[in-house]
């Protein structure tokens, strides 16, 4: 009898702690794990979800709130769990942490990070720049994939910026070696890890009797001759010069008109 009561208890407490153990109680109390060491953009085929829980056992990983693992939380506080992902597309991962044996809490889910899965490298959709120039330096301008770093080298001469939320970019005073035609390289990289080079070079010659200011070009319907940059300037310079001529000689004519005026009215 006193057998089959003990065994009774041992099969009570074995079926609490799994009940327990697959249903921890959530503690609103208890501060919930951080992510910042999750990497938000990654090209392959794996999530590394990374993070910090301190003072707890095990973390819980959620995606697009489906709970897909658990993993053990080091002496540190420190967690790792990698998980598969087929597609490519923006994923919500939180994480909540639990402690306890036979009482198991839970935190709160953690404050939701997107990560995304880009296996996709960054198309150039547009590049303008002078193709003689008489400047030293020259600019480029273009247009490509919002966030992603457009890369104008050659040699170990390296010029770097990346592309606005508008699509656009200018790298500017990129330098020109030497006299007669100078290659560059171009490629863009995006913040997942994608790396695509352009097939057609840039390709610049450097004409020192060339009017052309290399870094005049900011946009593919500006003039990009220092000749043809001076003469529009030179236009609007002088119509607002002749308009200024005109205001005055308008100012003094009517001036003028009612000293005479008031000559008149005194006779």
């Amino acid at each position: 009898m006193f057998i089959v009561f003990g065994l009774l208890l041992i099969g009570y407490g074995i079926f609490s702690y799994i009940k327990n153990n697959n249903n921890p109680k959530l503690d609103e109390s208890l501060a919930a794990p951080t992510l910042t060491e999750t990497v938000k953009a990654v090209n392959g085929d794996e999530v590394v979800v990374k993070g910090e829980a301190k003072g707890f056992n095990k973390a819980q990983v959620f995606i697009d709130n489906e709970l897909v693992g658990t993993t053990k939380i080091n002496k540190d506080g420190k967690f790792e769990l990698i998980h598969k992902i087929a597609d490519e597309g923006k994923y919500i991962v939180s994480v909540s942490a639990i402690k306890g044996f036979f009482r198991k809490l839970v935190t709160p889910k953690s404050d939701p990070i997107i990560v995304s899965v880009d296996r996709t490298a960054p198309e150039l959709a547009k590049i303008n720049y002078s193709k003689e120039v008489g400047t030293e330096t020259f600019a480029v301008v273009g247009e490509g994939e919002p966030g992603s770093t457009v890369v104008v080298k050659r040699g170990t001469d390296i010029y770097e910026t990346e592309i606005g939320s508008d699509g656009k970019f200018v790298i500017k005073d990129i330098s020109l070696r030497d006299e007669g035609t100078n290659v560059f390289s171009v490629v863009l990289k995006d913040e997942a890890g994608n790396s695509k080079e352009v097939e057609e070079k840039v390709s610049v010659i450097y004409a020192k009797e060339s009017s052309v200011n290399g870094n005049a070009i900011i946009d593919s319907d500006l003039p990009v001759a220092a000749g043809e940059l001076e003469l529009a300037l030179s236009i609007l310079k002088d119509a607002k010069i002749m308009s200024l001529l005109g205001v005055l000689a308008l100012i003094a004519f009517v001036t003028s008109s009612g000293v005479v005026i008031a000559k008149k009215n005194r006779i």
